[in-house]
């Protein structure tokens, strides 16, 4: 019964308990409560020597022969001890220890030893926070230069405790000053206010400084400044106060010097006629006169220690803050405002803000306040008087000046003033000695420079005419002036010169020009760019195609696949470049027909498909159901903006997933609706200091993030471009780390039962299956067919492509092969470049459309990839177009869509897109 009796003790008792083997150090067994101190099994415990648990820097034996030494030597041979420990967490575990050993005969030797072990972690870490804080309170007050003290709540305000600083500024020390009381230094004059401030700092009536004198060590008094504060304990009772004290006889002398200033001058303010008061630097009113308090309405008594601000107009706050926050810095202010009589009324004041300076410092400001009421009411009624004819002079944007018959300034509002290079009040002192010069551009005296009164003076009224002024400054610039007499009751007065800049004006159709010339220049250079740079790519992407069709192995083959990836990759950039370019020049134009949304959404998910799975991500698409099956808008542009925002979000999302949103925006009117796309991700989000960034051209938002995912930068530019081509805009919402929503409007037109366009038909047509190869070998039935091209690669790569398919082409080198070649052989198709030597591709078409009309069907293959050069090679002659670097799927579309079924097909198709 006492075995079972000690073994449920030994399984639910708190205290963790081991017993540890003297043999060789570990656990023999180890109760739950243990276990759970360290976080380990039993099993684990068990697997683990009893000194391995503390830390490096504990003091303890693991030797099971030192231990059990150390413990036969104590009393009773036991020993407490407190020692540190790692948890299987890491975490720290403090323990209070009880070591015995245990026999299993009195007289036998120990059999093993027995710990048991308390958890005091929670209390030593109290204790730690206990000595921090006070460590910390020892250093601020020990090094503070302010004296810091505890005095006790017993009406005499004993000192509990001293900081050291007493020394230097009393004389007294720390253990002189412990014990004493506080009212004890105060002086006799000071003892009763210090008792008021005690009491009201307990009542919670606040606790602002107090400046008293305090006895020194050496029987002086000196001035000292202090704040207290009462310490409460648990049961709200306040049992302490805490004392912060600094010397006050700097400030103290600034007082009384500024009390011996406001003596010396008290006569002067007090009869003066002019609001005058004394404030110190905190805006208080120390003195007002009685002018003050007629001006105010207010009395003395009301004023005295309140804020100057409490008298001035709301609206006039900061202004006159400001103001007096300069005063107060040492520089005179002179302003006017306005003050709020007691009975409510406004007064109209000018102010003077003078700094009061003793022994060079700043001590308050001086306010002479003046009443100018009347005086602002007959100014604001002569300005009301010439308002209107100001108003028309000041506001317009022509320079207006009038010169009397001497060449005196009568007037000129500040165009002309700014025009001609004036300040204000510069022109007055113009006089007739220095006139206005003028140099005519046109009529009898073109290139003559003569004043403006002589030229007046020829015939007294001017057309408008072109001229050059003069600006003060000796700088010319282009005007448009007329000049007319000035007459009062009759009698000439002077002259009315009124003109305005062109200058700006003959430089913007000078920009428009040389813009409109850089322009064409710009658009022949993309041409050239892209024909050169895509015709190298043609054989790159297409020699890759065909090198993976062939039997390689798997080195090879990645080898490839690298090449391939980069070709792509290379004229995706080039493409937005040239994209970019286009917008940029305006030469992007819309393509609008009947778009069915649920199918482009699908289109552009079905892209991304290989790359979402790979990185094991969601993607979908909503359609919000009051949106109609089909929309007449580019489709062309709309997939474009989508594949880019869909496309970023793949690359940026880790984990996750992509929802593409579209919503009903808006209702324009019954025919013009707004769409809202929103394409939502959960990826790495964008920091929104950064967001302002997305949308401009060639911009990363970092170099790291340029180098892990990569871009050219231009794929949000250009989607903002091209959701303002499509009548919308683009924006976007994001949190760093929480994922990104970017969405774009676009303004749709309803469909109205048109039937499909010619491009939607083709899109039908190459969108069914390829039917078996003809007997003939051509997969799409017999063809014979001729490609022009002048270089071997591209010539290669297109004869390889055929043959696959079952067709063996004739080649033709130049343009005049071309055509002798079709003089002599029927042909079906020609694959014709454009650019070629001796003879180009659409010279070669209209000689084979003179001779031989519609047929042979004729392909442009080019890498001019531009709506102009498609519309370009169909009024040469050619049927269909083909773009540099040639795909495969490209390449069927044409073969299938211009074979014998479907030649006839083809051509009414081309009628209807031209």
């Amino acid at each position: 019964m006492s075995d079972l009796l000690f073994e449920q003790v030994y399984l639910r008792s708190s205290s963790g308990i081991a017993m540890i083997s003297l043999e060789d150090g570990t656990m023999t067994r180890c109760n739950p409560a243990l276990c759970r101190m360290f976080g380990y099994s039993e099993e684990e415990l068990m697997a683990i020597r009893y000194g391995d648990h503390m830390l490096p820097d504990e003091d303890c034996a693991s030797d099971p022969s030192s231990v059990l030494a150390f413990l036969l030597a104590q009393p009773g041979e036991e020993s407490y001890q407190e020692k540190r420990f790692t948890r299987k967490d890491g975490g720290l575990l403090w323990g209070k220890l009880h070591l015995f050993l245990i026999r299993n005969t009195p007289e036998g030797e120990p059999d093993c030893l027995v710990v048991e072990m308390t958890d005091i972690t929670n209390r030593k870490q109290a204790e730690e926070k206990l000595r921090d804080s006070e460590r910390n309170y020892r250093l601020i007050s020990e090094n503070s230069l302010d004296f810091i003290s505890r005095n006790a709540v017993d009406g005499f305000a004993t000192y509990l405790y001293a900081s050291s600083i007493c020394l230097s500024m009393y004389g007294y020390t720390p253990e002189e000053m412990t014990g004493t009381r506080a009212l004890d230094y105060i002086h006799p004059d000071d003892l009763g206010m210090m008792k008021h401030y005690l009491k009201d700092c307990v009542s919670g009536k606040g606790n602002p400084p107090i400046l008293f004198r305090f006895l020194r060590k050496d029987g002086t008094y000196m001035w000292t400044e202090t704040t207290i504060r009462h310490v409460y304990s648990e049961e709200k009772q306040d049992y302490e106060i805490i004392a912060v004290s600094r010397d006050a006889r700097g400030r103290k002398q600034y007082e009384m010097r500024l009390e011996e200033s406001q003596t010396r001058y008290q006569s002067l303010f007090e009869y003066n006629p002019s609001a005058i008061s004394v404030m110190d630097l905190l805006g208080r009113m120390l003195s007002v006169n009685s002018s003050m308090e007629y001006m105010t309405g207010y009395t003395r008594s009301d004023l005295l220690m309140s804020q100057f601000t409490e008298v001035i107009d709301s609206d006039e706050l900061d202004y006159v803050s400001e103001r007096y926050r300069r005063a107060a810095g040492g520089i005179a202010q002179t302003f006017e405002s306005r003050i709020v009589h007691r009975d409510g009324h406004i007064v109209e004041v000018s102010v003077i803000f003078v700094p009061i300076l003793v022994d060079g410092e700043v001590a308050g400001v001086f306010s002479i306040t003046s009443d100018i009421t009347e005086h602002k009411r007959h100014l604001n009624q002569i300005e009301k008087l010439s308002y209107e004819h100001a108003l028309i002079l000041n506001s317009v944007s022509e320079g207006i000046f009038g010169v009397d018959m001497e060449g005196r300034t009568m007037f000129i509002n500040p165009a002309a003033a700014d025009l001609l290079g004036y300040g204000p009040g510069e022109w007055t002192s113009r006089s007739h000695d220095d006139p206005i010069q003028l140099m005519r551009l046109s009529g009898e005296y073109a290139g003559e420079q003569a004043s403006l009164l002589a030229m007046f003076s020829e015939s007294g009224m001017h057309d408008e005419r072109e001229g050059v002024f003069w600006r003060q400054d000796g700088s010319s610039f282009l005007v448009n002036y007329r000049m007319s007499p000035l007459y009062d009751k009759g009698v000439r007065k002077g002259t009315v010169v009124v003109f305005r800049d062109i200058t700006e004006e003959k430089e913007i159709r000078r920009a428009k020009e040389s813009a409109e010339q850089a322009d064409r220049a710009k658009s022949e250079f993309l041409a050239i760019i892209s024909h050169e740079l895509r015709t190298p790519m043609n054989g790159i992407i297409g020699m890759t195609d065909l090198l993976k069709d062939t039997e390689l192995n798997e080195e090879q083959r990645g080898y490839a696949e690298i090449i391939s990836q980069s070709g792509e990759s290379l004229l995706h950039i080039l493409n937005e470049v040239l994209d970019f370019s286009k917008i940029e020049a305006g030469m992007m134009t819309l393509e609008l027909k009947e778009v069915d949304l649920r199918s482009v959404l699908q289109g552009v998910s079905d892209l991304f498909f290989p790359k979402v799975a790979d990185k094991q991500l969601s993607l979908g698409y909503i359609i919000d159901p009051e949106l109609p099956e089909t929309l007449i808008t580019d489709e062309a542009r709309l997939r474009q903006i989508l594949v880019n925002l869909v496309g970023n979000a793949v690359k940026f999302t880790n984990s996750g997933r992509i929802d593409i949103e579209v919503r009903l925006g808006a209702v324009r009117n019954p025919s013009r609706i707004i769409v809202l796309f929103t394409v939502k991700d959960t990826g790495i989000g964008i920091p929104e200091d950064r967001q302002g960034q997305l949308f401009q051209s060639f911009t990363q938002l970092h170099p790291s993030i340029n180098r892990k995912y990569g871009g050219t930068g231009l794929g949000l530019a250009i989607s903002k471009k091209l959701a303002e081509l499509l009548g919308g805009t683009i924006g976007v919402d994001s949190r760093e780390g929480e994922g990104s929503s970017f969405y774009f409007t676009i303004e749709a037109v309803l469909p109205g039962g048109a039937e499909p366009s010619a491009a939607e038909a083709e899109e039908s047509n190459a969108g069914e299956p390829a039917g078996p190869e003809s007997s003939s070998g051509g997969r799409y039935g017999p063809l014979s067919i001729l490609i022009a091209e002048d270089h071997p690669v591209n010539r290669y790569l297109m004869k390889t492509f055929l043959q696959k398919r079952g067709y063996y082409p004739d080649f033709a080198e130049d343009g005049e092969q071309a055509v002798r070649s079709v003089s002599s052989k029927d042909y079906d198709l020609i694959f014709m470049d454009i650019q070629m030597p001796l003879m180009d591709g659409l010279e070669a078409t209209a000689l084979i459309r003179e001779k031989h009309g519609p047929r042979p069907v004729i392909i442009a293959v080019t890498a001019f990839a531009r709506k102009e050069d498609r519309e370009m090679c169909l009024k040469a002659g050619m049927q269909d177009f083909i773009s540099k670097p040639i795909h495969g799927d490209a390449l069927d579309r044409v073969l299938k869509q211009w074979g014998p079924g479907n030649r006839l097909t083809g051509r009414a198709m081309l009628s209807e897109s031209e």
